[in-house]
């Protein structure tokens, strides 16, 4: 493989939008949300719950106006990750996205911290 096409690692991953002070974007095919850092379960959730009102014009993340933050609480994941740049040899990973999160361990060498909402 030669240098051009071998993944990247990526220090600043590009993200759709910041809301309340944290980066977050969607990751995955299933609707998921990533934000960069670990934050408190209330402004994981507010920031999730604006990007998903201004990114997608939805009422809220469950786009039901009697859904409660308190719902999507177990939804939420700490983790790590390394940014990198896809595989073009990885038949799972596509050239043209902006990046791709590999799971990691917290003491992994440039990990990052993620906050995940999965659906």
């Amino acid at each position: 493989m030669s240098n051009q096409t071998k993944p990247q690692k990526i220090d600043a991953p590009a993200m759709e939008n910041s809301h309340y002070g944290i980066r977050v974007s969607h990751i995955g095919e299933d609707g998921d949300l990533i934000a960069l850092g670990h934050h408190s379960d209330r402004r994981s959730i507010a920031a999730f719950n604006r990007h998903m009102r201004t990114f997608l014009g939805l009422a809220n993340l469950a786009d039901d106006r009697s859904a409660t933050a308190a719902e999507w609480v177990p939804a939420l994941q700490r983790r790590h990750c390394i940014f990198r740049t896809p595989d073009p040899e990885n038949c799972w990973e596509d050239v043209d996205w902006s990046w791709v999160a590999e799971w990691c361990q917290p003491e992994t060498p440039d990990a990052h911290p993620v906050t995940l909402l999965r659906f």
